[in-house]
């Protein structure tokens, strides 16, 4: 899994970068469920921050499955259609698992709620990515062996440290 962002992070300055990418890390751990390649992948994704601080305490919201604490996103008030990036992109990142959880959807509101969407904008996109997920071809079922490893991943082991 990698990504490839509409956001225009070139265009963020850093405040604006590390609250993306803190955004990005909630929608991952908000159905509580974070496969070791996924955290991975994350980790890959969010290369855009330097604050190498910030970039270790993320790593942590992710082996803790806890969602960070967030305020509102600080500029592009007048830039809808950049803020609406930043939604499309985390939908994607949300869907990435094939699903689409409940817990998911409400942080999905709340996040969009910080970038000053009304909730009727925020349920569309919800739609658009359901109806993604309706649109993906399914994958061939894991083999036994693979199930078993990704239910430890998501049975509330702790994920190993990522480097």
């Amino acid at each position: 899994m990698s990504f490839s962002f509409r956001t225009p992070i070139h265009l963020m300055n850093e405040h604006q970068r590390e609250w993306f990418a803190t955004a990005i890390i909630s929608i991952v751990v908000a159905d509580g469920n974070v496969t070791r390649e996924e955290a991975e992948s994350i980790m890959r994704s969010i290369a855009f921050v330097k604050n190498e601080k910030l970039v270790e305490t993320l790593k942590k919201y992710i082996q803790y499955r806890t969602v960070p604490t967030m305020t509102a996103f600080v500029g592009w008030e007048k830039e809808i259609k950049k803020r609406a990036c930043m939604m499309l992109d985390l939908m994607e990142i949300a869907i990435s698992d094939r699903e689409l959880s409940p817990k998911e959807k409400e942080h999905f509101f709340f996040i969009g709620k910080l970038l000053g969407f009304p909730a009727p904008k925020v349920e569309e996109l919800i739609a658009y990515g359901s109806k993604s997920l309706e649109d993906m071809p399914h994958e061939e079922e894991p083999h036994e062996e693979e199930r078993v490893q990704v239910e430890e991943d998501e049975s509330g082991l702790e994920l190993p440290p990522l480097e």
